[in-house]
This record gives C-alpha cells, sequence and structure tokens, in this order.
C-alpha cells in the first residue's frame, strides 16, 4: 500500500512539473513574434497539456487544458479590446487577424480530435456523474469553440476590409456592398460546416450549420434586402440561393 501511495505521488508530481514546463515552452515561442502571445499561448499551451495527458492519464491535466482553451476563446469572442491590438495594415485577409485567431483555432480542433477519441474510455469513478451520455463533452467544446473562433474571424475579416479609419471598428451602419459579402460569407461557411459534419458523420455540426444557414435568411430577407439595390441585391439573393441548392443537394 505504501508503494503504491509512494508510486501515485510520484507521478502526480511528474504530471504537474511537465505541465509547468509546457507551458513555459509553449508561452515562449508566440512571446518572440510579439503579437497577441497571452492569447495565444494558452491556446497552444492547452493543446501541449492535452498532448501531455494523452501520455500520462491524469485527470486534472485535461481540466487544466480546457481551462486555457477556454480562456483563450473567450479572450477572442468576447473581448472588443482585440480591435485596438493593432492599427489595421494595407494587407487584407492574411494579417495579424488571421494570426492571432487561426493558430487558437488550430490548437482547439487538434484538442478537438484528442479528447473525442480518449475522453470517455478515460473517465475515472467521480467522472462518470458529468458524463450521462458517455459523448466527449470536452471535445465537442472545443469542436464548438474553433467553430465560433474561425465565425469571428471571418467577420472581423470583412470589417476590416470594408474599414476606413486606422483602426479596425465594427459598425452597425449599412453599407450594401459589405452586408452582401457577410452574408455570402455566411452561407459559404454554412456550406463548409455542413460538410465537415457529412464527412464526419457529426450530427451536430450537420445542426449547427443548418443553423447558421437559417440566421443567414433571415439576415437576407429581413434586413440585407431593404438597403441592398442593384447587382448587391442580385448577389445576395443568388449566392443564397445557391447555397439551398447546394445544401438540398448534399441532404439528398
Amino acid at each position: 500500500s505504501r508503494l503504491v501511495d509512494h508510486t501515485d505521488t510520484r507521478r502526480t508530481a511528474l504530471v504537474w512539473y511537465l505541465a509547468v514546463a509546457f507551458s513555459m515552452v509553449s508561452v515562449a515561442i508566440p512571446l518572440q513574434l510579439e503579437k497577441e502571445w497571452i492569447t495565444i499561448g494558452w491556446a497552444l499551451n492547452g493543446l501541449a497539456i492535452l498532448a501531455l495527458w494523452v501520455r500520462l492519464e491524469h485527470p486534472g491535466l485535461k481540466y487544466f487544458g480546457l481551462a486555457l482553451l477556454g480562456a483563450a476563446t473567450l479572450r477572442l469572442t468576447a473581448n472588443p479590446e482585440v480591435l485596438s491590438y493593432h492599427v489595421r495594415t494595407g494587407t487584407l485577409v492574411w494579417n495579424w487577424l488571421a494570426y492571432t485567431y487561426l493558430v487558437p483555432a488550430a490548437a482547439l480542433i487538434f484538442s478537438h480530435r484528442i479528447l473525442k477519441a480518449r475522453e470517455v474510455d478515460r473517465l475515472i469513478d467521480w467522472e462518470e456523474r458529468l458524463y450521462p451520455a458517455k459523448r466527449a463533452i470536452g471535445g465537442a467544446l472545443c469542436g464548438l469553440s474553433a467553430v465560433a473562433v474561425v465565425f469571428v474571424l471571418i467577420n472581423l475579416t470583412i470589417a476590416d476590409i470594408f474599414a476606413t479609419g486606422p483602426n479596425l471598428e465594427l459598425s452597425l451602419q449599412r453599407l450594401p456592398a459589405r452586408d452582401a459579402t457577410t452574408s455570402v460569407a455566411w452561407a459559404a461557411y454554412a456550406l463548409i460546416l455542413l460538410a465537415i459534419g457529412v464527412r464526419t458523420r457529426s450530427s451536430s455540426m450537420r445542426w449547427l450549420s443548418l443553423g447558421l444557414l437559417v440566421v443567414t435568411l433571415g439576415k437576407v430577407f429581413l434586413h440585407d434586402l431593404g438597403e441592398l439595390e442593384d447587382l448587391y441585391r442580385v448577389g445576395s439573393l443568388v449566392g443564397l440561393a445557391v447555397s439551398l441548392i447546394v445544401v438540398s443537394l448534399i441532404y439528398q
């Protein structure tokens, strides 16, 4: 009994020592790049901790990694200060926004794959109550967070393309070109999510894509058409019609 206790103590100490070491390494990389290093560091750290959890099966590592990934997601989706991180540059699409959002999104996707394959099989006694349906809840949250982060990136990128000032701003002012582009981008993103859901046989991803498509429909008919004129109105309706046709063919 003493030998078992001693082994468990050493194992726990090794787990948290390695967790701290991984944290230092994953934060040091983006720190050298001097771009949103806190958020990116948290995301990479979370992925590194989950990779460590794969080798050393300890539930504390899983929840520590999920907490870091959750904090990174909140900073990217619910933090208005992200708009003032940098002044706008002449480079569109592939700029600091793409770097800031795509790296954490990739970390979330890889974390989703890690947890989806192992999370349920590694449940211990006290975790059974948290997983009544025996599904990878942590993996699902990582996947949903990745979808949300990319969706925010799409909207910020469009806002950056049509912005005129030195800083990135989210304006509620109606601009036909921007509104039409946003609607088409939402519909295209919904199609991508649907394709992923069909390929991976994920019902939640398919429902999420349909939900986004319904929101896009509401946006076009309740918001866009009142202001769009000429080719902008035609383009918005044609893009939405094509999206609906593709969705119907996929489901057939």
